[in-house]
């Protein structure tokens, strides 16, 4: 395996003139010819105009580099900003508005949020100077027209309060299913005239259906719904896992991510077309902690190289797309 030191030291990973075929990449005519081929959509979008800003998770440095070891909050922070990301991720943690005025980095927090508390939580919102907020909404159980009266009504308090929320597709909540969530879309569209903001995870939309690739046509088929997305949790999946490693631990990529990529380029094109010109869209190469009863198993490579790798990787994509135009 790749040292992790030295890996780290890289700074903010290879440059996509550095990277070969051989390091599993796809050609720009071959990502057009299977992927947009396979699922219809032809010319590509332009996304020139669309500004697209990667941010790193707290969660994926939980417990990191070991639990004997963890870094210190700050030093977080600090390796976050080394490598070259726009912002950083995480809960109400206190320390969380001044470092991030220290490393000059934006701030996307994430809430668990229901009918009962969603008010206190959007108020304790304002005083972390959040970017973009995350919303986990309610539970598994909660029926879908119960969940959308909730969402309806946090927006309308969101927008009281200037704050910017999105609606994450999210294992264990309202959302956890394709059905349940374009259900709720379907009925805020119903009420307020407008399209339903995601922050999308299709990982967890794969592992439920256990998909087989390609994921496009499957994941895909509400492109309608796309337009007003600003945030995507950009992590490695497979039908069967909502979590891959995405290198084989020698700095090469693994033997599933091919697949998860070319998912990848078929979004890409459809944000380029569906979001608006001068959007941001903010992206977490989303990597779950290796730490027992989560997502990263032991048998993983290192979760923050991989979240490293897979940046580059998908913003190396979105820069073809950009430049195909």
């Amino acid at each position: 395996m790749v040292g992790l030191t030295s890996y780290l030291r890289a700074g903010a990973g290879r440059s996509a003139e550095r990277r070969s075929r051989s390091d599993g990449g796809l050609a720009d005519g071959e990502l057009k010819g299977k992927t947009l081929g396979i699922f219809g959509l032809g010319r590509l979008g332009s996304s020139v105009s669309i500004n697209m800003k990667f941010f790193a998770g707290l969660w994926t440095l939980r417990g990191y580099p070991s639990v004997k070891e963890e870094w210190t909050l700050e030093q977080k922070f600090a390796e976050v900003k080394r490598q070259g990301f726009e912002g950083i991720g995480g809960r109400f943690v206190p320390e969380a508005p001044a470092l991030c005025r220290k490393y000059d980095l934006e701030y996307l927090l994430t809430i668990d949020a229901d009918a009962r508390d969603y008010p206190e939580r959007l108020r304790q919102a304002t005083a972390w100077n959040a970017r973009r907020i995350n919303v986990q909404l309610c539970d598994h159980d909660t029926p879908p027209q119960e969940a959308a009266r909730t969402w309806i009504d946090m927006v309308a308090l969101a927008e009281e309060l200037g704050l910017e929320i999105d609606l994450e597709l999210h294992r264990n909540t309202a959302t956890e299913t394709p059905e349940k969530a374009y259900e709720i879309a379907d009925r805020f569209t119903h009420a307020m005239g407008r399209t339903i903001r995601f922050c999308l995870d299709y990982s967890h939309f794969a592992v439920t259906k256990h998909l087989t690739a390609p994921f496009a046509p499957r994941l895909l088929d509400r492109p309608g719904l796309l337009g007003p997305v600003r945030m995507l949790h950009a992590r490695p999946f497979n039908g069967h896992h909502a979590q891959i490693p995405a290198t084989d631990g020698r700095g090469g990529p693994s033997r599933e991510l091919g697949a998860w990529l070319e998912f990848v380029g078929v979004l890409w094109a459809e944000l380029g077309r569906a979001v608006p010109a001068g959007s941001t869209l903010y992206v977490c190469p989303e990597n779950g902690p290796r730490l027992e009863g989560l997502y990263g198993l032991e048998c993983f490579p290192d979760v923050w190289c991989d979240a490293i790798y897979t940046r580059d990787r998908i913003r190396e994509l979105w820069s073809r797309r950009s430049h195909a135009g």
